[in-house]
């Protein structure tokens, strides 16, 4: 059902509720986001390498790694932290909306003077804009035009690449790191990963989780991006793996990154 503006019922919330909501959050925030920490001694691109690094950072820290040849992130999710963010306050902070004035303000601009209304969103995607911006190690090679034959199962009119968070921005608060983003499919990341993470971090409402992603370019030249989840004694409780065939990626990686992969084959 819908009120005078056409609003659907369920989507309302009264202006006290939106209120707390955002200070709640706007504190989250305030209180800095997530620690991030670059591992560079050893391999966490299998469960026992991740499990080290984790056991050697604080629990709901990143650890993640890049080479020549992997890329990997992991966290340490635990019960009831999987929506530690939201992504919709982020983007009202993002725009100016830093204060409860300016919320007031900008209730009132998309609701009236109802005390009822939808909680207020700022126009477009700030964060989305400059995700684009922010530099990663896999990058689309947009000089190379999309693989028309290509076996993702699904795909938009003008297909087109997202650069996405290996880590949800709701667990980790976290919207630019070159560290947890890549280029990816953009129907892939919408659809089938979207719904995915969706599933992972319900999930962390019952129990601790433990998230972890591996990137890597497979045999067949295409951009492979697998998840394993895993319970607090790092037995398996879900898994998904896409495979990139639509776009050609470049590989970039820094001096010294491969250090890894050279002591491997040594």
């Amino acid at each position: 059902m819908q009120d005078k503006l056409g609003r659907q019922y369920s989507q309302l919330i009264s202006y006290e509720d939106a209120r707390k909501k955002f200070q709640r959050y706007l504190a989250i925030m305030r209180a800095g986001a997530t620690k991030v920490y670059q591992v560079a001694s050893f391999p966490i691109n299998n469960k026992e390498g991740l499990k080290k690094a984790l056991n050697t950072v604080s629990q709901g820290s990143v650890v993640w790694q890049h080479t020549d040849k992997w890329h990997t992130a992991g966290i340490y999710i635990r019960q009831g932290y999987g929506f530690k963010f939201n992504r919709g306050v982020i983007n009202l902070v993002a725009h100016g909306i830093k204060d409860e004035e300016s919320f007031q303000k900008i209730w009132t601009e998309q609701n009236g003077d109802y005390d009822y209304g939808i909680f207020p969103k700022s126009p477009g995607s700030y964060t989305s804009q400059v995700r684009k911006q922010q530099p990663s190690y896999i990058v689309c090679d947009l000089n190379t035009p999309e693989n028309k034959n290509s076996k993702i199962p699904g795909g938009y009119k003008k297909n087109q690449v997202h650069r996405t968070h290996l880590i949800s921005s709701q667990v980790t608060g976290i919207e630019l790191h070159k560290g947890l983003l890549i280029d990816f499919d953009g129907w892939l990341n919408s659809n089938p990963m979207n719904q995915f993470e969706t599933d992972i971090l319900n999930l962390t409402k019952k129990q601790d989780v433990i998230w972890s992603c591996n990137v890597w370019i497979g045999q067949d030249y295409y951009l492979h991006l697998k998840y394993d989840m895993y319970d607090s004694q790092y037995n398996l409780i879900n898994k998904a793996e896409w495979v990139d065939d639509r776009w050609t990626y470049l590989w970039f990686f820094d001096k010294g990154q491969d250090y890894l992969t050279k002591r491997i084959k040594d």
